[in-house]
């Protein structure tokens, strides 16, 4: 089972992982893929990359992770492992990572048709020679012969499941499909057919003109109609299907250096994005270099920006989103009725209702933004020792105004927003001047900690300190090289993965209760979600110390970029 995951993700989702640096492919391989891809796929070496993948750390680390037994058992996995299967039936054997990189030659490219099947092209440069010595060629007496394009292919299908392989080998290339039409058209393809081919499709051709240069593995993607599946939107773990449809075409081109690797992605927009905000430069010149966590976005919405700034600095209580697919609850038929905890409550004084009370916080703060737009504003956040299990994630957020702010106006709108819940009758809610680092703060004289800052058009707002004094320290400074963006993000696992395992354990509240949640306890069923699952990929991505997101628009164009910075933790 295993080596089924593994064959399936690389077939599929290989875009993930690359460890080749050669040259570009020498032919292009997408002007013999047959028309109507959703995705095309395509490496100079594929047998290299398996090869130093099947030989990595990283696959023995993740394969013996908890990470991967949750996932051995996701729903997503159990389907796939189906569709393998059947698959293995219609070959006559079931393929492992040994028997795929059997198949795979230098220049390669993989067209995907279906998600729901797995429908999917194959093409590998590969010596006769090799071929000869697979063990799909071993097997080819049990398949049909069919011909197309004056070249003979071989054709097996299940007779209980229906799947269908196909393969054939012609000039040195060995074509592979879950689709006897799709070698065919191939076939046809490579003898001279006229007929569409993916290369010729303007989503293909649009993204690759618009990419900064081919990388080692380049990926180019149908969105308009990968976003149109059912299965795209069921099983994609983002979560952004509404997102990803301002976009009908993309392309990403990874690249491995001896540093790390770098993902450029270009997405073509049907109309033109908003104006770039020149703060995002500004503002990434003020992250400090020990900041785990930091985010910068352009005009964000004001009602999201009161949130965070309520939610990270004032009322940080974790919200739980109500999941639409579970059913309601039973209504209550008395409403008034009592029980023991109510011997709890004080009948002297009314109760302070927790989210109205966040609502008004929320409303409280947004009034400092009614004679100031926001352009852009910066989240800074990282992990700290509170002594015993408990860690800390002081935050600063850092909002650039299209002019200045006024001090007074903050300052009640802050002091409005604690008055709810942090404070009776405004007890505890006066401000003093407090000094951190080399420069002037106000602090809020109670039990909370809440500082902010201005300087000229930069709002600072924060709960630490240390952390507020580094991101003062660097005003003034240089923007980066890189201008006219307008989204950057970045963390840095390397400085946050010990606090991050440490509190992922003390999330996992029911300890070795035999009877705890498989998802949330460390119980019989499986591993603590947090201190073991999420934990344990921590571990398997430990060479990779940093990431780093840059996104800026060109007209209809939308560039990004990801940086995963490789080292030893």
């Amino acid at each position: 089972m295993k080596r089924a995951a593994v064959l399936l993700i690389l077939l599929v989702g290989i875009a993930g992982y690359v460890f080749v640096q050669t040259r570009a492919p020498a032919r292009d391989l997408a002007q013999w893929m047959p028309g109507g891809a959703l995705l095309y796929l395509e490496t100079p070496d594929f047998g290299r990359l398996l090869r130093e993948w099947d030989a990595s750390s990283v696959k023995r680390q993740w394969l013996g992770s908890a990470n991967y037994d949750v996932f051995s058992q996701s729903n997503l996995f159990v389907k796939l492992a189906r569709v393998y299967q059947e698959y293995g039936n219609a070959v006559g054997f079931l393929p492992g990572l040994p028997e795929a990189v059997g198949t795979a030659g230098t220049e390669s490219a993989l067209a995907l048709y279906g998600i729901r099947d797995v429908e999917f092209l194959y093409v590998t440069r590969m010596g006769e020679a090799q071929l000869v010595k697979s063990r799909l060629w071993a097997v080819r007496d049990r398949f049909e012969q069919r011909q197309a394009g004056g070249v003979s292919f071989y054709l097996r299908r299940d007779a209980t499941s229906g799947r269908t392989v196909a393969f054939a080998f012609t000039n040195g290339y060995l074509l592979l499909a879950t689709r006897d039409d799709l070698v065919a058209r191939a076939l046809a393809r490579i003898s001279g057919d006229s007929e569409p081919s993916v290369a010729s499709e303007r989503w293909y051709g649009e993204a690759t003109a618009a990419a900064s240069g081919a990388g080692q593995l380049r990926l180019v993607m149908n969105l308009e109609s990968v976003a149109k599946s059912d299965y795209f939107r069921s099983y994609w773990v983002q979560r952004n299907a509404s997102s990803v449809r301002q976009y009908w075409a993309g392309i990403a081109d990874l690249t491995r250096s001896a540093s790390g690797i770098t993902d450029k992605r270009a997405f073509l927009r049907s109309s033109e994005a908003a104006p770039v905000v020149p703060e995002v430069s500004k503002l990434l010149a003020l992250v400090p270099t020990d900041a785990g966590l930091y985010r910068i976005s352009s005009r964000p919405a004001i009602d999201a920006l009161s949130a965070t700034i309520v939610s990270k600095l004032i009322a940080s209580v974790a919200q739980q989103p109500l999941d639409d697919r579970i059913s309601p609850a039973p209504a209550v038929l008395d409403a008034h009725a009592g029980s023991e905890a109510d011997l709890e409550s004080r009948i002297d004084e009314p109760p302070l209702p927790p989210e109205n009370g966040r609502s008004a916080a929320v409303g409280s703060v947004q009034a400092i933004f009614d004679n100031n737009r926001p352009e852009a504003m910066l989240e800074l956040q990282s992990s700290a020792p509170a002594g015993g299990t408990f860690v800390r994630t002081p935050a600063v957020l850092v909002v650039a105004g299209n002019a200045g702010w006024d001090g007074n106006a903050v300052r009640a709108a802050l002091s409005s927003s604690v008055s709810s819940l942090w404070t009776t009758s405004g007890l505890g809610a006066g401000w003093v001047t407090a000094t951190v680092g080399r420069h002037s703060a106000e602090r809020l004289d109670g039990l909370g900690t809440l500082l902010y800052a201005i300087d000229g058009n930069l709002l600072f707002v924060g709960n630490d300190p240390a952390r507020l004094a580094a991101a003062l320290e660097r005003v003034g400074d240089a923007a980066p090289e890189t201008a006219g963006l307008t989204y950057a993000a970045g963390f840095r696992h390397r400085l946050e993965s010990g606090n991050y395992q440490r509190m992922m354990g003390a999330l996992d509240f029911y300890g070795k209760d035999a009877n705890a949640s498989p998802f949330f306890g460390a119980g019989a069923n499986g591993p603590g979600f947090f201190s073991a699952n999420l934990a344990s990929l921590s571990r398997v991505l430990s060479s990779v110390t940093e990431v780093a997101v840059t996104e800026k628009q060109e007209g209809l164009v939308t560039r990004q970029e990801v940086v995963y910075r490789m080292g030893r933790q």
